[in-house]
């Protein structure tokens, strides 16, 4: 095995030495293409399944490396986290055979056979369709696919939304070429804000730069975008569109076939769902199970002018007994509007961030009355070690 495999190897590097693609036409380029496409899909499959052997025996240490996939990354020249995720790759293809079976005939390139082992780890019956998905499909099709696959696979949808917010986190560094960047994971919801103010002033900064007769590309009117946001603020009122399924917003939980997804970002869990219904800069569209939308909020009509001032009076401070944050204050449904459709002084507060995640993600219940609400901590929470 070893000596074919260097065969090919050598094989290959006279081919690309001797390569001239001046000499080649349209048909022969098109061709070469898709020949290294393949050899470059084999050898990412042949990779991710000697490196499970290279952690099995823990040949990594030879080097003095931590883990094989610290290993992995200084020598093939990657990041950590991409060798991070070859493995994870790697260690799931046992349990699923078809792809296994793609992967190693090389159907499937190393970020296609990760999108879809991660996604069928946690839904095995949707392997088969996701396979489908990738031949058909471009990876971004496949990564919208998977993403809504995990959507309805979630057994605790409050989990789900639980993770996510506890997953986010934003990153700084400066590159070698003296650059500032950036990296950034968030909700869905919080993205679907950041990215509606963003797209507002990346739109109104392409327009001034055609009307002056400047070309440049589109990420780098998206970075001038990110700090006109960050130094002026929005430009325009932040709106985001969520669509999801009357039947999922009462249950509490997407079921395959369903949708709560916010347009342009991606599924939502139900939970950052039913808390968005209070927010006015979020347009609601509810749809039957035939597809049809049976209902459209409108950004002007869900919290009313004459009760966001009442509000504003009422609680210019977080409603939580104790808490005096008055900085980035929500609107909050007491009983969620999903259950009873009311948004009225006696069913609504405002509360501070914290307190605000505490009850949408973390199961703290309203108590009290109108005018006199409070938060309480669920059963067991003072015996959690570790509360956020």
């Amino acid at each position: 095995m070893f000596e074919q495999v260097r065969n090919a190897v050598a094989t290959l590097e006279r081919v690309v030495r001797a390569l001239e693609p001046g000499t080649l036409d349209g048909s022969g380029a098109v061709t070469l293409v898709d020949l290294f496409a393949r050899i470059e899909k084999l050898g990412a499959a042949g990779k991710a399944l000697a490196v499970l052997r290279v952690d099995e025996t823990r040949a990594y240490r030879d080097g003095g490396h931590r883990s094989a996939a610290d290993w992995l990354a200084a020598r093939t020249g990657t990041t950590c986290g991409a060798a991070t995720g070859v493995m994870a790759t790697a260690q799931s293809l046992s349990d699923l055979p078809a792809t296994n079976q793609a992967f190693r005939a090389g159907e499937l390139s190393e970020t296609q056979a990760r999108a879809i082992t991660a996604t069928a780890r946690r839904a095995p019956e949707a392997e088969r369709e996701l396979l489908r998905t990738a031949k058909r499909h471009t990876l971004t099709g496949l990564r919208e696919r998977c993403a809504r696959v995990t959507a309805a696979a979630e057994p605790d949808d409050a989990a789900w939304a639980r993770r996510l917010h506890e997953a986010r986190y934003h990153r700084k560094w400066t590159d070698a070429g003296g650059a500032a960047c950036g990296q950034y994971r968030l909700t869905p919801e919080a993205a679907a804000k950041l990215w509606s103010a963003l797209d507002s002033h990346q739109d109104r900064i392409f327009r001034a730069a055609r009307a002056g007769g400047r070309r440049e590309s589109a990420e780098a009117y998206a970075a001038d975008a990110l700090v006109a946001l960050a130094t002026d603020g929005p430009c325009k009122p932040i709106e985001t569109r969520l669509l999801a399924d009357a039947t999922a917003v009462e249950r509490g939980k997407v079921e395959p076939g369903e949708r709560s997804e916010l347009v342009g970002v991606g599924p939502v869990s139900i939970t950052a769902a039913r808390a968005l219904l209070a927010d006015s800069r979020v347009v609601t569209m509810l749809t039957a199970p035939a597809g049809e939308i049976t209902g459209v909020s409108s950004s002007s009509r869900t919290i009313r002018v004459a009760l966001r001032r009442y509000l504003e009076t009422a609680y210019p401070t977080c409603g939580v007994e104790g808490c005096d944050a008055t900085f980035d204050l929500r609107i909050d449904h007491v009983v969620p509007f999903s259950e009873v459709r009311d948004t009225t002084q006696d069913n609504t507060w405002r509360l501070c961030p914290h307190h605000h995640d505490l009850k949408t993600y973390f199961g703290w219940k309203v108590t009290g009355t109108p005018g006199h609400w409070n938060l309480v901590p669920p059963v067991g929470w003072a015996d959690d070690p570790d509360p956020p």
